[in-house]
């Protein structure tokens, strides 16, 4: 019988939180486009203008109809719902701190992005896909506690007095 292939190295962790990092300066760059405080609705550019586009090219209908029915009539509020989620899913991935709390809302804007946006002609859906796998590589993992602020947290969190306890235990699941 074969022995089970170890598919992790020395440098494995170290990888990841590189690329943890990479993905969180990502997201942080995506918000220079999204301007407060109308975030384009005047012009009608910016995330106006990509938002407008997921109720064009949406494939799936519950999506299409909520973007046109719920999230356009009230833009700035989730423009600003927008804004503050990847803002933290950036400081999230770039520090390593909750980062698999901010692994699991980049899956959902990710998700969000790939239905709404990958049938656009002048998008690439396969950018949305990698969007998606580096969140599910990081929500599997706990990417932060190298090279990020999860390691020292969650060494707190297993520690006297804090260890056992609900609340430790699910912020431990986070990090």
């Amino acid at each position: 019988m074969k022995p089970e292939r170890d598919w992790a190295g020395g440098s494995t962790p170290y990888v990841l939180g590189a690329l943890r990092i990479s993905y969180g300066i990502l997201w942080l760059q995506q918000l220079t486009w999204k301007v407060p405080p109308d975030f384009g609705l005047a012009r009608k550019d910016g995330l106006y203008y990509w938002t407008s586009e997921m109720a064009k090219y949406s494939f799936l209908p519950p999506h299409k109809f909520f973007v046109e029915s719920v999230v356009l009539p009230n833009f700035l509020l989730f423009a600003w719902l927008t804004l503050l989620t990847e803002l933290f899913i950036g400081v999230s991935h770039l520090l390593g701190v909750v980062s698999r709390l901010g692994a699991l809302l980049a899956l959902a804007m990710s998700a969000n992005l790939l239905v709404g946006l990958a049938r656009h002609p002048a998008e690439w859906p396969w950018s949305y896909l990698m969007l998606l796998g580096y969140a599910l590589i990081f929500l599997s993992s706990h990417p932060g506690r190298i090279l990020g602020l999860d390691g020292w947290l969650s060494r707190r969190l297993t520690a006297s007095p804090c260890a056992g306890r609900l609340w430790a235990r699910a912020l431990g699941l986070l990090t």
